[in-house]
C-alpha cells in the first residue's frame, strides 16, 4: 500500500492537493509509535523487519502554517538480541500532500545520531591484555522514508494514525564497513491535544 501510494505520487504529482485542514493545523503533536527495526538491506527479506520491537516518541512543527509540510523530531529504543539493542534520535522534513479525502502520502528525510549496543560483552587487546571495551558504537544516520496517514483537523484533541518505512543509512560503523542499512516499519498516531 505504501510503495502504490509512493508511485501515484510520483507519477501523478498533478492529482494531489494541499491538506485541506490547513486553517486549524497545530503545532506539537504528540507522536508515539512501535517501531521494528532491523539491520538490513532496504526492501530486503521484509518479514525479519517485524522481529525486533521498539517505541518512539516525537513531536512535529510546520514550516508553512499547513499540516503538509512538517519538521518532525524523534527519539526511540528498540531491542535486538541479535546485533543489540540501539537508542536513536533524528530529525526529518517531511512533505504530506492529501491524497484522497483526509489520507495523505508523506516522503521525508534527515539527519540523527543512533548509539548501538553490543548485544554480548565485549573486549579489546589494551597494553598486553584484554580489557572490557565501551558497550556499543554511534553512528550518523540518515533516514527517509515513505508514510500513509489520515488526518482530519478538529476544534478538540483528535488523533491522527500513520505508518511508515524507513530505510536508514548509518555511517561510520567501523573501519571495514563505514557504510550499514538498517529498516524500520513505524505504526503510530499524531494526538492533537486542545
Amino acid at each position: 500500500m505504501l510503495i502504490g501510494i509512493t508511485v501515484m505520487l510520483y507519477f501523478f504529482p498533478l492529482a494531489t492537493n494541499a491538506q485541506n485542514n490547513e486553517a486549524i493545523y497545530r503545532n506539537f503533536p504528540i507522536v508515539i509509535s512501535i517501531q521494528f527495526h532491523n539491520l538490513a538491506m532496504p526492501f530486503k527479506d521484509l518479514k525479519s523487519n517485524f522481529r525486533n520491537i521498539g517505541i518512539g516518541v516525537g513531536t512535529e512543527i510546520s514550516l508553512n502554517g499547513r499540516q503538509d509540510l512538517v519538521q518532525q523530531f524523534q527519539i526511540g529504543f528498540c531491542r535486538n538480541k541479535n546485533i543489540g539493542n540501539n537508542f536513536w534520535i533524528y530529525t526529518q522534513t517531511a512533505y504530506r500532500p492529501t491524497v484522497v479525502g483526509n489520507f495523505y502520502g508523506e516522503i521525508k528525510g534527515g539527519l540523527g545520531w543512533q548509539r548501538n549496543f553490543h548485544p554480548v560483552a565485549s573486549y579489546k587487546f589494551a597494553n598486553g591484555a584484554w580489557v572490557s571495551s565501551h558497550a556499543g558504537k554511534s553512528q550518523i544516520i540518515v533516514p527517509f522514508g515513505i508514510s500513509a496517514g489520515y488526518y482530519q483537523a478538529q476544534n478538540s484533541t483528535f488523533i491522527a494514525p500513520f505508518a511508515t518505512y524507513q530505510v536508514i543509512p548509518a555511517l561510520f560503523y567501523n573501519r571495514s564497513i563505514p557504510l550499514n542499512f538498517y529498516s524500520a516499519f513505524q505504526m503510530g498516531t499524531n494526538i492533537y491535544v486542545k
